[in-house]
This record gives C-alpha cells, sequence and structure tokens, in this order.
C-alpha cells in the first residue's frame, strides 16, 4: 500500500499554477486579446482525457477547449480565458516563451507533468522534456531534486527527459503523483519492482 504525502498531488487544491507542468512537456502559450490558453500534444488518449479533466478542475475548460487528434498524438488545450493570460505572461517574453523568474513546481505541476510526459521504462520512471538543450530541460531537473526526486538528464536514447531510477526515489516521486489516472496504469510510477 502506498501512503501520498501530505505534500503531494492529491492533499493540494487544484491551481493554475500547476499548468506550469504542461510547459516542462512541450505545452505552448496562445494569447488572444486580453485571454491565453494552453495546448499540448500528447501520446495516448488517456492523457488528453485526464489533462481535459485537469482542465476542468481548474476552471479553463470551455467551448472551445478541446482533444483532438494530432500528428503524433492528440491535441488538448483549454479554452481562452482572462484568468490564464498573467500564466502566460510569466512565460512569455514577446514572441518568445522562456522560464520564469523565480519558477517553483508544485506537486500538481508534476502531476501533469506525467500525465502528459511520463511513462515507466526499464530502468526507472522518465519525465520526458521538449529539447535537452532548452533551458527548461534544465530548469527541470533542478525542481525534481528540489521535490526530492533527483534524477539523470537524458539527451538521446529514451530522451530527451529526466529519468528517476532509485527506489527511493521512485517511492517519493509516487507519493508526490497520488494515484494513477484512469487508464495509466501501466504508465505510471511504479515502487513494488524498482531497483535498489
Amino acid at each position: 500500500m502506498t501512503q501520498f504525502s501530505l505534500f503531494g498531488a492529491e492533499a493540494v487544491a487544484p491551481s493554475l499554477d500547476d499548468l506550469d507542468g504542461l510547459l516542462l512537456a512541450g505545452g505552448h502559450w496562445a494569447r488572444s486579446g486580453a485571454a491565453a490558453r494552453l495546448s499540448v500534444v500528447v501520446a495516448d488518449q488517456w492523457r488528453a482525457d485526464a489533462l481535459a479533466a485537469a482542465f476542468t478542475e481548474r476552471g479553463v475548460a470551455g467551448a472551445d477547449a478541446i482533444v483532438a487528434a494530432a500528428t503524433s498524438g492528440y491535441g488538448v488545450r483549454t479554452a481562452f480565458s482572462a484568468e490564464l493570460a498573467p500564466h502566460a505572461a510569466r512565460w512569455t517574453r514577446g514572441a518568445t516563451e522562456g522560464l520564469p523568474v523565480g519558477f517553483r513546481l508544485g506537486a500538481g505541476g508534476l502531476r501533469l507533468w506525467a500525465i502528459a510526459a511520463g511513462r515507466r521504462d526499464d530502468v526507472g520512471y522518465l519525465l520526458a522534456t521538449a529539447d535537452a538543450d532548452d533551458p527548461m530541460h534544465r530548469a527541470a531537473g533542478a525542481q525534481l531534486a528540489r521535490l526530492g526526486v533527483a534524477a539523470v538528464a537524458l539527451a538521446q536514447r529514451g530522451g530527451p527527459g529526466w529519468r528517476v531510477t532509485s527506489a527511493k526515489r521512485l517511492r517519493r516521486l509516487v507519493e508526490l503523483l497520488g494515484p494513477a489516472p484512469q487508464g495509466a496504469e501501466q504508465h505510471w510510477p511504479e515502487t513494488a519492482s524498482a531497483p535498489l
């Protein structure tokens, strides 16, 4: 039986700040007037469904929020919302997206990152990022370490991303993420067979 952390995703109320985790997974902001929306492409239907549910929990789903087939999986996006405009502003400098000053990923953001781009592999659990040479990739590793889940950077084989390998760190990751979304069980980290 897994005991979830008092500071894990299940113990804190869903927040718009949690959407930061999707930027680490390759998400992008779009703006329209005084509103913004976040979109991300994911590999599996369960990921798109879980993110759509997360958008609903955070009050940013709407008529223009959709899940649609994309070239490499499924595109999922929030509705355009004025509430998202300050979040988009934190991540953008002109037409370029970049890491916000003082960036701190919380357990909810880590959960959304795992939903969008996490998977088990032969060695542990991989949290994928969009580009190993991007400052966001390095920041993602720093945030994992800050959360007590130090990981190994992968640039090529299996990557880009960060792989969590030790049993202790996998236990911590499971505590932070909470239970697997519906359909995610084979993709969610587990500790029973984790290497020591």
